[in-house]
C-alpha cells in the first residue's frame, strides 16, 4: 500500500501589499532544516523534502504526501534581494519581499549626423 509522492506539489499563495509581495507556502510536517530558499530580482524559488513521519513501523495507508518537493514562483516586479525574510510557522512559510522601485533611464539618440 505504500506510495511514492516524490515531487508533490506546494500550494501557495501571493499577494500584493503597498511595499512589495508576501508569499505563503503551505508546509505542514517540513522542518526548517529541510527547506532551501532562493531569491532573485523576479522569482522565489523553493525546494526540499517533507520526510516520513513514522519510520520503522508497516504503513496501512498512506494519504500524505511525502518526499522532495520544488516551486517556482515568478514575480511581476523586482524586488530587492538583500531585503528578504522568511519565517516558519505552524506549517506555513511566511516570505516577505520589498519591491524595488522603477529605475528611470534617459539614453540620448544619437544620429549618423554626430
Amino acid at each position: 500500500m505504500y506510495r511514492n509522492t516524490d515531487n508533490w506539489i506546494l500550494h501557495s499563495d501571493v499577494y500584493e501589499t503597498g511595499t512589495g509581495f508576501e508569499l505563503f507556502v503551505d508546509l505542514p510536517g517540513v522542518q526548517r532544516e529541510d527547506i532551501e530558499l532562493e531569491v532573485t530580482p523576479l522569482t522565489v524559488k523553493l525546494w526540499g523534502v517533507r520526510k516520513m513521519l513514522c519510520k520503522g513501523a508497516t504503513a496501512l495507508a498512506i494519504e500524505i504526501q511525502t518526499g522532495r518537493f520544488q516551486r517556482e514562483i515568478h514575480l511581476p516586479y523586482r524586488v530587492n534581494t538583500a531585503s528578504v525574510s522568511a519565517e516558519l510557522k505552524s506549517g506555513l512559510l511566511h516570505i516577505k519581499l520589498v519591491r524595488l522601485k522603477p529605475v528611470k533611464v534617459v539614453v540620448p539618440v544619437q544620429s549618423e549626423e554626430d
